[in-house]
C-alpha cells in the first residue's frame, strides 16, 4: 500500500512520557518528579518504539530528558532509526540532545526507532526487594521536520 492509496500519515511524532505507547519496549512506568513526568528505560539497554510517520522526508530527533541516570551517558547516546545510527549530541546547557538529519525513506512500513544506552543503574533498594536496571529518564522524544 503506497501513501497516496492509504490514509496520510502523520509528518512527525512526539513521545511523551505521561503517556507511552502501548507496544513500547523496555520502557518503565511513567513517574513525576520536580522536573516533570518522565519515564525511565530499562531494564534492557535498548528501548524501542515502531511509529506509523511520512518518511518522505528527512526528520530530526530531539531528546529531552530528566536525567543521564549513569553519568557516562551523557555523551554515550544514541538513536537508531530503521537500523540506521545516529549519535545523540547534547545541544545547550540542558539535558536536551538532538539527532539528525534522519535520512528520508520511500514505504509506508513502519519506523522502529530504538534509544541505546550504554550505562545502566539500579537505583539504592528499598527494603529487600532488588531494584530494576534502569538508563535514562526520558520526558519527551520529538522526532519532526527540520526548521
Amino acid at each position: 500500500m503506497t501513501q497516496s492509496s492509504a490514509t496520510r500519515l502523520p509528518e512527525g511524532f512526539i513521545f511523551e512520557a505521561a503517556k507511552p505507547p502501548p507496544d513500547a519496549l523496555h520502557f518503565h512506568a511513567p513517574e513525576e518528579g520536580a522536573g516533570g513526568v518522565f519515564c525511565w528505560t530499562g531494564p534492557g539497554a535498548e528501548a524501542v518504539l515502531n511509529i506509523r510517520i511520512d518518511r518522505r522526508y528527512p526528520l530530526r530527533a530531539w531528546l529531552e530528558l530528566a536525567d543521564f541516570g549513569d553519568p557516562a551517558n551523557r555523551d554515550a547516546l544514541s538513536l537508531i532509526v530503521d537500523g540506521d545510527l545516529y549519535p545523540l549530541m547534547r545541544r545547550g546547557p540542558g539535558q536536551n540532545l538532538l539527532a539528525g538529519p534522519i535520512l528520508p525513506r520511500e514505504g509506508d512500513e513502519p519506523t522502529q526507532l530504538v534509544i541505546r544506552v550504554p550505562h545502566l543503574h539500579s537505583p539504592p533498594a528499598e527494603g529487600h526487594r532488588a531494584a530494576p536496571l534502569r538508563g535514562i529518564a526520558i520526558k519527551r522524544l520529538s522526532l519532526i521536520p527540520p526548521d
